[in-house]
Parts: structure tokens; sequence; C-alpha cells
């Protein structure tokens, strides 16, 4: 719409001066197929024409900017920036040249120019702030406070007296050296609003801290006179009472801060931390810390931070795991869908045993967020350990169905990885797989399902050389895996590859006893050791393999027995 604006503004002109040019009719005809060649992309051709106009009319304010911009725009500053001050010059009222011009200025980083054109435009367009506020960021940069504390003068005239005005203000004149000036100004503006008590509290810190403590004192004293509970002004008294060395009433101030059930939420959550953190960095008593906790969370909680900051300083302090668990349960009354805290105490209860506590607190979870999606993983995963695997099978499927845009990659994989497993477990041999090729989608690296999806397919004695590749990419990713090497080692026994099979089946040994200082190796892979010894004629080494493995426990006990007996 601007450019169209100016558009007929320029045929207006044209048409008064068309008389006294005989060039100007050409010359419209030629800048309005510039602008229409420029609207369409084509801009070499816009240049050719502009560039035309400019030689037809050298001082045609309109062709020396659009000439500017395509220079600009081809990197030639020094030609950009001579045309487009031309135009300035020729129409100084114009804002969008002026803007530019200045703009270009701050890019060349020739600040002291950019000043003069912002100045310009500040005083041509009085009701825009904008340009004051520029003017007052490049003052400030070039420490130039005498032409920032004129600038600040001119917006208050403008938009009033303010906080933010005048603490910029103050700032100025204090590097300045001019602490009066400062004085004055914050003066002027707690004397402006009487009942502001927060605008008097800065009053008392601005004396303190140019050493007026008597003072700033009796300002804070004042405040908290006519407002017990103004929590700037108690926190202002503390830091008094602090720099003084006068710790117990610091702290006795601090207390009641603390337990004052009218003190905002998001004040005693800053002043906790503080607290805490300057009590450690003291070396502090941790048991006075905890107690002091205890008792703030007696009060009603509007949010969990405090009940986390607790469970902070307890995993900082190496509490028994017991407090922590504690800790996180007081988080979860306080805001029982907060999904990161159910995975913690998750986690916690996991470490003693996958057992109904977790299945529980899984389900507990899902209840209060039922559309997180790592919240059913964690639930399938408890339920299929304990074997509940129609159980997982629904608790999975639900998570996939809560998949969105922003559910991660790695967790998409591993949950139908799981899925996979529960859903074999049940015999459902062909949703199984149809899991696993899913996995595989989010994640073709996985290696749990690689090595699951392999062994699985060994066990149904189909796709072989698909489960060699998968396996084989598995002992890649984790060539001292003793379970994948196991996997890897057992395909090739199906494919009667004996001797390589010994190869991985032997390393696959050697790493489970190196993982396992108790040098107790699962019963399903000694039984392969065996297969794979009996095939190559090792009958001693056969026989010694299956009873370890009976002694170790295997799923079909009764089919081992069967070889052994047959062997003897």
């Amino acid at each position: 719409m601007k450019r169209v604006f100016h558009l007929i503004l320029f045929l207006f002109a044209l048409q008064l001066h068309s008389a006294a040019s005989g060039n100007g009719m050409k010359y419209r005809y030629i800048y309005i197929e510039a602008v229409r060649q420029q609207d369409m992309g084509n801009y070499s051709l816009a240049f050719e024409l502009f560039r035309r106009c400019h030689e037809m009319a050298p001082r045609a304010a309109e062709t020396s900017f659009e000439l500017s911009k395509l220079y600009l725009a081809a990197k030639q500053d020094s030609l950009g920036l001579v045309l487009l001050k031309g135009a300035v010059e020729q129409e100084p009222q114009n804002t969008e040249y002026a803007e530019l011009l200045a703009r270009m200025y701050l890019y060349r980083n020739e600040v002291d120019s950019a000043a003069a054109v912002y100045e310009g435009l500040a005083t041509l367009q009085y009701d825009r702030p904008e340009y004051l506020h520029l003017l007052a960021r490049i003052y400030e940069q070039q420490r130039d406070y005498s032409k920032l504390l004129s600038v600040l003068d001119r917006m208050e005239l403008r938009e009033g007296q303010s906080e933010e005005i005048t603490l910029s203000k103050m700032q100025a004149y204090s590097y300045m050296g001019d602490q009066q000036g400062a004085y004055r100004e914050l003066k002027s503006l707690v004397d402006a609003h009487p009942n502001d008590k927060n605008l008097q509290v800065m009053m008392g810190n601005w004396l303190l801290g140019n050493g007026r403590k008597e003072e700033a004192y009796a300002t804070f004293t004042d405040v908290l006179r006519e407002e017990p509970d103004n929590a700037q002004g108690q926190m202002s008294l503390m830091d008094f009472y602090r720099a003084e060395g006068r710790t117990q009433q610091a702290d006795s101030l601090l207390y009641n801060m603390l337990v004052n059930p009218r003190t905002d939420p998001s004040t005693r959550v800053t002043m906790m931390r503080d607290w805490v953190k300057d009590s450690e960095e003291k070396g502090g008593d941790s048991l006075r810390i905890m107690q002091m906790f205890d008792r703030v969370l007696q009060l009603p909680q509007k949010t969990a931070e405090v009940a986390e900051m607790k469970v902070a300083y307890l995993m900082l302090k190496k509490a028994p795991k017991d407090s922590i668990k504690s800790g996180w349960e007081s988080v979860l009354r306080i805001t029982p869908e907060y999904v990161g805290a159910r995975l913690e105490l998750i986690k916690i209860l996991w470490a003693d045993s996958i057992d109904d506590k977790v299945i529980d607190e899984c389900r507990k979870a899902v209840e209060y967020v039922p559309d997180e999606p790592v919240l059913y993983y964690h639930l399938g995963v408890a339920q299929y350990v304990n074997k509940r695997y129609t159980e997982a099978i629904e608790s999975l499927r639900r998570g996939v169905a809560n998949f969105t845009k922003e559910t991660s990659a790695s967790l998409s994989a591993d949950i139908y990885v799981m899925l996979g497993d529960a859903l074999y477990k049940e015999k459902r041999i062909e949703e199984a797989y149809a899991a696993y090729d899913s996995c595989l989608i989010y994640s073709p690296d996985n290696v749990v399902c690689l090595n699951n999806y392999a062994y699985f397919l060994s066990l149904d004695n189909r796709e072989l050389k698909k489960a060699e590749k998968m396996s084989y990419r598995a002992i890649t990713a984790e060539p001292n895996n003793g379970t994948y090497l196991d996997t890897y080692a057992w395909i090739l026994y199906l494919q009667q590859r004996y001797e390589e099979a010994r190869i991985y089946i032997d390393q696959a040994i050697k790493c489970e006893l190196a993982e396992d200082s108790a040098a107790v190796i699962a019963g399903d892979i000694l039984e392969h050791a065996g297969d794979i010894y009996m095939k190559l004629g090792h009958k001693e080494e056969a026989m010694d393999f299956w009873n370890r493995a009976l002694k170790s426990g295997v799923e079909d006990e009764a089919t081992l027995r069967r070889k052994i007996n047959t062997l003897k």
C-alpha cells in the first residue's frame, strides 16, 4: 500500500510539471515500468530502467531511492549511500528515506551520522517516540551521557515521568559522577508518588548504596511501619542488617517472612533459594535448613517450587533414599500432574524392585497425565517384567495412541520395541514383527530392536538372512554385548555355519564372564554353546555347557534334559 501511495503522489506531481518538461511523459512511463519489473522480481531490468530515469532526472528523489536500494542489495554500499543521501536531501520530510539512511549509517558503524538523522526524524515526527528510544540507545553506547540526558528529558516530556526513565537518568548521572543529580531524579519520582512504598524502598536502597546508612534505615523502617508485609521493604532491611553484621536480626526477619502466610509465594521461593545458597557458601547448618523447609511447607503451597527445592537439597546432601522418595511424594501432593516428579519417584521405586508398587505408581501417573507417552512406556515395562503381557500390550498401545509431533523418535522406538516383545510373549507373532518394523522406522539403529527382532526370527527359523543382517548391525554397535553375540552365533548355527558360530559364542561367553564377577552366565547362552559344540563333534565340551545351562536355568528345561540324556 505504501508503494502504491507513493506512486500515486509521484504521478500527480509529474502531471503538474509535464508542461515544463518535454521528457515528463517518457520519464513517467519508464519509471512505472521499472517499478513493475521490480515487483515481478526482474531486478536487472528494473535496475537498467531506474538508471535511465536517473539520467533523465538526476534530482528525482524517488528514482534515487529505488536505485540506491538496488545498489545496496548488490553490496555496492558506497554508490547506494550517495544516492540515498541525495534522495533524503531532495525530500527531507520523507521518513522512509531517512529511516533507511539511518539504518545504513548504523550498519556502517557511522554512529554520529545515524544519530543526526534520528535527531531530524524525532523533530519531524513528534508522535513517534521510537526515534527518541533509538537515540537513547545510541548515546548510551557512545557514553555521551549529556546527550543521553537530553533525550531522556524529551522522552519524559512526551511520555510522562516513569520509573524506567528515572532509573536511566539516575544511571547517566552516576556515570557522570553526579550523585546529587541522580538523587534529585529519584526524589522527584518518589515525591510525585507519595503512596508508592516500593519507590520509597528504592530510595532507601540508593541511600544505602551511597553510604547514607542512617537515612536508609529510617526509610526502610518508615515503610514497614505503614506496610508491615511489604516484601521489598523487608528484604532491603534484611540486606541492611547483613551489611551491618547484624546476622541474628537478619535471620529473624527472614524467618518471619518465610513463614508469613501473606508473603507472596514467588517472593518466598526467591528468598528461600537465596538463603540456602548463602548458607551453603558459608558452611551453614543443614539441619536448620531442613527445619526451615519443613516449616515453610506446612503453609499452603500454590506451586511445588519449595518442595522441589527441598528434594534438590536432599540430593545435594546425599540424604537416604527414603527421604528423597518422601520429598518427591510431597512435590506430587502439590502438583500431581508433574511428569518429571513422577518419573523421579518411579526411578527410585524401580531401583528396589520392579514390582506392584511400581505398577501402581505408574497407573497413578497416567491417571493424572493421560496423554503422556513416556508414562505408558514405564507402565508397560513394569507390567512386562511382571509377566503381565496382556496389560503391557494395552498400556503400550495407549502410549502409541498418544504420540504427537513433539514425541521424540527415541521414545517412540522404545515403546514399539517393548510392544513387540510383549506381543511375541503372547504368541501374536505377526503383530510383534509389525511393531519391530515400526520401531525401526523411528530409529533404524535401535540395537535392542535389531537384536530381539533377529532372535525371534531365528526362533521361528524364518528370514534368516534378514535376521543375520540385523544381528550383525547390533554386534557392530555393541561388540562386547554377550546377549547380542549369542543371537548372532545362533543365527549362524541355524544356517549350519558352525565354525563361525563357535567364534561368536565363545566371544559371548567371554563377554558375559567379564560383565559378571560371579561368573554366572545365562542358561540360554550356555545351551546354545552346547548345541554348537555338539555339531562340531566336541561332545565333552557340549555336555559341560549343557550341565552348566541346567544349573543356570533355561526356559525349556525338558528339552535340555533330553539332549543330556541322549548324549549319555
